[in-house]
């Protein structure tokens, strides 16, 4: 009946929305009375599939307020406050220990006794969270936006949207229409604003202060040291150490109740969350499972075990059905409330805001988009730099002033090249990196940007070049004149001496070798003797025979022959 009643409600806003029936092209006009049931239908068919649970454990401080009675929909805290002194909230430092992990999450199973002196247990979950001004958050429901639209949804959905470690449910809202109570600012945005009307509260502000208590307007909306995170809850557990339940049944009475609805709340006993800190600033999520009127803890039950854990500060959340715990995307409580589709099963309820326990989160958490947010610093790529990888930074003295970074690294000018723009293009080459060949005639270099054959240097080249060639020719010209002056010879002294050993030393070598080789030229000049012999033709050559001894024994022989011969 809830959903209905909330359906109705969202539909003829919608209708009055448009102002007029509304028209299609080329029909005739529909009315509202023909569009309302389309669109109960829709929206209902809608609740039925995403509803999880019957929301049958309901734990309300309040009975509802009737929807005309504008005069006491908002309760003013101050008309109800007698003894809360000068101050209404608490701060305290925040804890900022960056060790891992950053949250722990501890179970208990504890006695507690009742009234009537029997002994109950009661079990649930302590998270104790470190670094809280960037691993804390408040959560809308199933994301940005979800407050203003009136939206509910699970903790298991809304911890998908910031990947969060540690999930529970939030503050209060209403069952029948959605709508977020009380103040809420999340991400350093204000989506709800309770207009004067606050409850206990708990935020954290963008110095790291933690503040806990009641708000006024000016409070909430200060610009100086802005929120950054804030819900609200019902019931102030703790104040500096001490149980604070009784003073806050006056600061948060509702003149509209007579019933003792807001005693009963607080009395009875039921699944319970709340959130608050302890000495060391460390933010506190603390869960009990139970169901209302059977199992669970009253609220000065669980004011007192807070107590006895160390916790200073501290408020009530929503609890009953609502009451929900994930860790790492999974369920780790006992819902109270039923299964929709079957009652032997519990399931989650879907609820309004989450707080959220998530890896540190990186300023601006995308890293600008220039890198990835690693454990809350960003991992930036190519040459970004810095701490929200906002700087390109390609070293090398800016690329040398003859290009400009990019995220790939330097993109030289025209006619320079290498890894920081500082070297020009080779002779021979120009142009956007030096790909293009000269074109130019005998070889000549181009101009290394345009190509142009006609090289022009520039004035300070030009300049530079004339300064050095006269110096040059000043010192070539000084130096011919000294040396003229001085009548130095060509060669020096020491020069001369080598160059006459040199020689002295060849003419010696060569004239022994000569006085060597004359002994054996005299011996074959004496040992040779000649003898003349008359020329005779010859049928087919001469032999050159020079031998005397062989040409007397020839002798003998042909006149041996011509005796012999004779008669």
């Amino acid at each position: 009946m809830a959903d209905l009643k909330r359906t109705v409600a969202r539909t003829q806003g919608m209708l009055q929305y448009f102002g007029e029936p509304v028209r299609f092209a080329g029909r005739k006009r529909i009315g509202v009375r023909v569009l309302l049931p389309l669109f109960l239908l829709l929206q209902c068919c809608h609740r039925i599939s995403a509803r999880n649970s019957l929301n049958d454990d309901l734990l309300l401080p309040y009975l509802p307020v009737p929807s005309g009675d504008l005069q006491h929909r908002h309760r003013v805290v101050r008309d109800c406050r007698t003894v809360l002194g000068n101050s209404s909230y608490e701060t305290w430092p925040s804890n900022n220990n960056t060790e891992f992990p950053v949250a722990t999450t501890k179970v208990f199973v504890s006695k507690f006794s009742e009234e009537n002196g029997n002994q109950k247990t009661v079990y649930g979950h302590f998270t104790f969270v470190n670094d809280p001004l960037r691993t804390f958050s408040v959560l809308e429901p199933g994301g940005p936006g979800g407050c203003s639209n009136n939206r509910t949804a699970t903790v298991e959905e809304t911890a998908k949207f910031r990947k969060c470690l540690v999930a529970q449910n939030g503050g209060y809202f209403n069952v029948e229409t959605g709508e977020c109570l009380g103040n809420v600012i999340s991400d350093g945005k204000l989506v709800h604003d309770a207009k004067g009307m606050q409850n206990a509260q708990f935020g954290i502000r963008t110095d790291g202060t933690l503040v806990i208590g009641y708000l006024s307007e000016e409070d909430l909306l200060d610009k100086v040291n802005p929120f950054l995170h804030l819900l609200s809850g019902v019931v102030w557990l703790l104040r500096n150490g001490e149980v604070y339940i009784e003073q806050s049944k006056e600061a948060e009475c509702d003149k509209t109740q007579t019933t003792g609805t807001f005693e009963q709340f607080i009395n009875v006993i039921s699944a319970r969350t709340a959130v608050g800190h302890d000495q060391d600033g460390r933010i506190i999520l603390f869960h009990a499972d139970g169901q209302t009127s059977d199992r669970g803890l009253n609220l000065w039950e669980m004011a007192n075990f807070l107590k006895e854990q160390g916790v200073i500060n501290a408020i009530n959340l929503d609890g009953g059905g609502s009451a929900t715990l994930v860790l790492n995307g999974t369920l780790a409580n006992y819902p109270s409330d039923h299964c929709s589709t079957n009652p032997m099963w519990r399931c989650p309820r879907s609820i309004s805001t989450t707080v959220c326990v998530h890896e540190p989160l990186c300023n601006p958490a995308d890293c600008g988009a220039h890198g990835h947010c690693v454990l809350g610093e960003c991992q930036c790529v190519g040459f970004w730099t810095g701490p929200a990888c906002s700087v390109l930074d390609c070293k090398s003295l800016n690329c040398s002033v003859h290009g400009i970074c990019t995220q790939d690294g330097c993109l030289c000018d025209v006619g320079w090249i290498g890894t920081s723009c500082d070297k020009e293009c080779p002779m021979g080459w120009f142009g956007l990196n030096c790909k293009q060949r000269c074109q130019c005639k005998n070889s000549c270099p181009c101009h290394r940007e345009t190509g142009s054959c006609n090289v022009v240097y520039e004035p300070e080249m030009n300049n530079t070049l004339y300064e050095a060639g006269m110096c040059l020719a000043s010192m070539f010209t000084s130096h011919i004149k000294k040396n003229q002056s001085l009548g130095k010879p060509l060669l020096t002294e020491k020069t001369w001496l080598i160059l006459s050993c040199s020689l002295f030393l060849l003419l010696l070598i060569s004239a022994i070798g000569n006085l060597r080789m004359l002994p054996c030229r005299m011996k074959e000049k004496h040992g040779l003797k000649y003898a003349y012999h008359r020329l005779e033709e010859q049928n087919e050559y001469v032999c050159p025979v020079e031998n005397s001894e062989y040409l007397e024994q020839r002798e003998f022989n042909v006149a041996s022959k011509q005796l012999l011969s004779e008669p």
